[in-house]
């Protein structure tokens, strides 16, 4: 009997410590993790497609060994808020189960871990399906408002090894709207966690070209967030979602942009861009006016390039030429970075597990 009742505590400590863990109250040591070096991975809890539904069973602990293994120093997870939110006004604890395990094992890689909050709840944040409510109405931004302070008191005990991302690629009418829906936000986390870094970006996609209509928050713990996906016709060729079609001519990089006028609107990117020569300078050029007007209107912020990428149909070695120059431009500005992605048409590690011309043009020497 003395030996059923050790064994039984033994059993219910080690359970109430599983609970503890998954709850996130009980996490390793956090790691100042660097978040300089990124991945996202893509369609696993915003924007799915799998029939398993989000938080599916093909990403898991051992992937994010090989992130770790590769060089990569933090990992961004879109997702999807609008999974958790109940409409009471609570989080749904079992569907954050998926979230949770994966920043567990994240922190205990010493990895960072970045939640891009790819919706949210009052609002849509898909590029071709926006709805602006978010951004005009009290209520919309007031459910926004408090799901993230739930959302940040959730977490309050992690450590700085986790970030949050307040918007993805929003589209507002108006850029003082994304200004004010901001401030909002950013005072609903602040209600409960003063420390939390927080990354804010610029309207119409996160783009470079509307960083000056950006309000910069004086507060020290919030840092920026853009987008680089130019030159469209080399970073999307052949891309259907970009109504582009699977046969057109391959665009290298660096190179001079096939004639594409035959195949495309007028008003469509490819066409604009044809016969125009794509150069290692456009990007430099493109990340140093951004750095200018940075300098001098938010001196000592932090600057983070969240996502960039190039699909899978592009030529090999333009794809590492590409990701490695945009790479650099960030990190020669001492800029973090987080290549779009882990998996999927833009992917760092092909189905078969091996390296993509997208690793080997991050890391040119990628670890086995």
């Amino acid at each position: 009997m003395k030996l059923f009742l050790q064994l039984w505590w033994v059993i219910l400590g080690f359970a109430l410590l599983t609970i503890s863990v998954w709850a996130g109250e009980d996490v390793p040591p956090a790691r100042m993790a660097t978040f300089k070096r990124g991945v996202s991975i893509a369609h696993w809890l915003a924007k799915v497609y799998d029939p398993a539904g989000p938080g599916g069973p093909w990403f898991g602990e051992s992937d994010i060994k090989w992130i770790a293994a590769q060089g990569f120093d933090h990992i961004r997870f879109p997702v999807d808020p609008r999974l958790y939110w109940r409409t009471e006004g609570t989080l749904d604890e079992a569907k954050l189960v998926p979230l949770v395990r994966a920043l567990h094992w994240t922190c205990e890689q010493g990895l960072g871990a970045v939640i891009d909050l790819h919706f949210l709840p009052g609002g849509v944040f898909d590029k071709n399906n926006q709805d602006p409510v978010i951004f005009t109405d009290p209520k919309a931004q007031a459910e926004a408002a408090a799901f993230l302070k739930t959302f940040a008191q959730r977490f309050i005990a992690a450590g700085p090894y986790l970030r949050i991302e307040l918007l993805n690629e929003p589209m507002a009418p108006r850029p003082e709207q994304l200004n004010e829906l901001n401030a909002v936000l950013i005072a609903a986390v602040r209600a409960v966690d003063q420390t939390r870094v927080l990354y804010v970006t610029s309207n119409l996609s996160s783009t470079f070209v509307t960083l000056p209509e950006l309000k910069i928050p004086a507060d020290p713990y919030v840092a920026i967030v853009l987008h680089y996906d130019e030159p469209p016709v080399f970073t999307h060729q052949r891309a259907s979602w970009k109504q582009c079609p699977p046969d057109m001519p391959l665009v290298e990089f660096p190179g001079r942009v096939p004639d594409l006028r035959k195949l495309f609107p007028p008003e469509h990117f490819a066409y604009q861009a044809s016969l125009t020569e794509l150069t290692l300078a456009d990007i430099e050029t493109a990340f140093a006016r951004a750095e200018a007007w940075l300098k001098e209107h938010a001196p000592g912020k932090e600057i983070y390039l969240g996502e960039f990428g190039v699909y899978e149909a592009a030529p090999d070695q333009s794809r590492r030429n590409y990701i490695r120059a945009v790479s650099q431009a960030a990190a020669t500005r001492g800029w973090g970075w987080a290549i779009w992605s882990y998996n999927a048409s833009m992917a760092v590690r092909a189905p078969d597990g091996k390296a993509t011309p997208v690793l080997e043009g991050l890391f040119p020497s990628p670890a086995p």
